[in-house]
């Protein structure tokens, strides 16, 4: 296992790419945090791109997060197979940053 941990600073109303799992790997994600930076509430989607299912869901759909405060999303954990991508989209006219931390391995399965 091996840790990691990336941080970005999306643009508003833009989906933006934070992590591609590599071929022949997997990647737990244990935490997922946005911080508002903006004036007002505004709010953030997550979505995780399960390219073996061609589907993409929205873990975390449009969640007002306050002004000036920050969400920790992650109870549990997620769990992305390869090519697996997770993505970001903000409001617009909003400053966020966000930071994932995941578990990253080698594919074990048969």
């Amino acid at each position: 296992m091996r840790p990691v941990s990336i941080g970005a600073n999306p643009t508003a109303n833009t989906l933006t790419t934070l992590y591609t799992v590599p071929k022949g790997y997997y990647a737990k994600i244990v935490s997922l945090i946005a911080t508002n930076q903006s004036a007002s509430n505004k709010h953030v989607t997550f979505d995780w791109v399960d390219s073996s299912a061609s589907a993409t869901y929205s873990f975390v759909y449009q969640y007002a997060v306050t002004s000036k405060s920050l969400n920790d999303f992650i109870a549990s954990y997620i769990l992305l197979e390869e090519d697996d991508i997770l993505k970001v989209t903000t409001e617009s006219a909003s400053t966020f940053a966000v930071a994932v931390t995941l578990e990253i391995e080698g594919n074990q399965r048969a």
